[in-house]
């Protein structure tokens, strides 16, 4: 059966809805996009649901300005529902110029709710409410016009119960003891810098081999990711369609100062060595020329030794043993790299705020992460 909506497709309506919406204590709010061929995300569908089930559907393709439904986003007297919605949020303030605040993620908070956080939607509606929404339509074309009526029903679906959703998992989280804790990390995606563009020069953290180079290959590797990610922005092209990672690290492995260099390093295409060779290399000299005070620090890697890793793996079975006592699922405490930082010295002497050092976090560990607990011998 045909869910029923509004399609707002012209500004005039946007700016009505929007009136509207000012009103709502919440709203549910989900995207739907396309994001094979460019390095940004296209968006196709801008879904919005209130509490009491009426849905709208904002046509981005057909409306120029989106920055009306910016009000929305960034007002804190509405909350904004979503699941998952760093990736939502993240589209939304490309759109509209807005940062979102108020903002409640029902795949987050579930984890303070005796449930897991990477549940889907799908299967936390089912979990929840005993509804089981369709899942044939999650590689749809949004971009395409006219949109199919089992596109439109399925795009609905995806707001139409978070409102009820949030509140039983907000239920849930009281009865536990842990709605203080749960606002707490909630707040954390008030931060508008979470949805700005990362600068060029932190992409070569993505790459996983920056933890084994030494520092100045590291700096090298630097300016090499940095150019592909300003390159793959202006061109609006995934980064791989440029150059492949391993095509970078295996430049910055080798620090080539010529043309005949650049074609020695292992894993660099040919086409990639004659397409952007002087690119390249321009990178490496940025690199070599810096000062040893500007080098990057290294990259934290967890070391593999059994003697450093037991102290990490007898605090994570500790650390899963105090959240499921709260009804809290351990993998939205740390995760076992985060937790080897800063058993490992992985974080500056002295620092506090690692998220594991701090907040709800350390009133949950205690004295965990401390050493004082015989059992444990932590090491630090």
């Amino acid at each position: 059966m045909s869910k029923s909506f509004h399609m707002i497709d012209t500004q005039k309506a946007l700016r009505e809805v929007v009136a509207r919406l000012g009103d709502e204590p919440c709203i549910a709010l989900d995207t739907e996009f396309v994001w094979d061929r460019t390095y940004y995300a296209r968006l196709g569908l801008i879904q919005v649901g209130l509490a009491s089930g009426v849905s709208y559907l904002i046509d981005p393709v057909s409306i120029a300005d989106l920055t009306p439904l910016g009000d929305i986003l960034s007002a804190s007297r509405i909350t904004k529902i979503l699941h998952d919605a760093p990736q939502d949020l993240m589209l939304l303030k490309r759109a509209t110029g807005a940062s979102a605040t108020g903002v409640f993620d029902t795949r987050l908070a579930a984890g303070f709710a005796g449930l897991s956080s990477v549940l889907s939607l799908a299967n936390l509606v089912a979990e929840l409410l005993d509804v089981h929404l369709p899942k044939e339509h999650t590689r749809v074309n949004w971009m395409v016009r006219p949109f199919r009526q089992e596109y439109l029903d399925y795009a609905v679906d995806d707001v139409l119960h978070l409102p009820e959703v949030a509140e039983i998992i907000r239920q849930r989280a009281r009865a536990a003891g842990s709605e203080a804790w749960l606002s707490e990390e909630l707040a954390t995606l008030n931060d508008p810098d979470r949805y700005d563009e990362k600068p060029a020069n932190e992409a070569y953290l993505r790459l996983r081999a920056s933890a084994s180079l030494p520092p100045r290959n590291l700096a090298v590797l630097r300016e090499l990711a940095a150019w592909r990610e300003e390159r793959a922005r202006t061109a609006d092209k995934p980064r791989r369609w440029l150059m492949e990672d391993g095509e970078l690290v295996s430049v910055a492995a080798k620090l080539p100062q010529s043309g005949d260099a650049l074609c020695r390093c292992k894993k660099l295409q040919r086409q990639s060595a004659q397409r952007y060779g002087k690119d390249l290399l321009a990178a490496v000299e940025r690199g070599l020329a810096l000062p040893e005070e500007a080098l990057p620090p290294p990259v934290f890697r967890p070391s593999r030794d059994a003697k450093h890793r037991r102290p990490v793996d007898a605090a994570l079975e500790q650390i899963v043993t105090r959240a499921q006592s709260r009804q809290i699922d351990p993998q939205i405490v740390c995760s076992k790299g985060d937790l080897a930082m800063v058993l490992q010295g992985g974080i500056p002497t002295g620092r506090t705020d690692h998220p594991l050092l701090c907040g709800w976090r350390a009133e949950l560990l205690g004295d965990t992460l401390t050493g004082r607990e015989p059992e444990l011998n932590l090491g630090v």
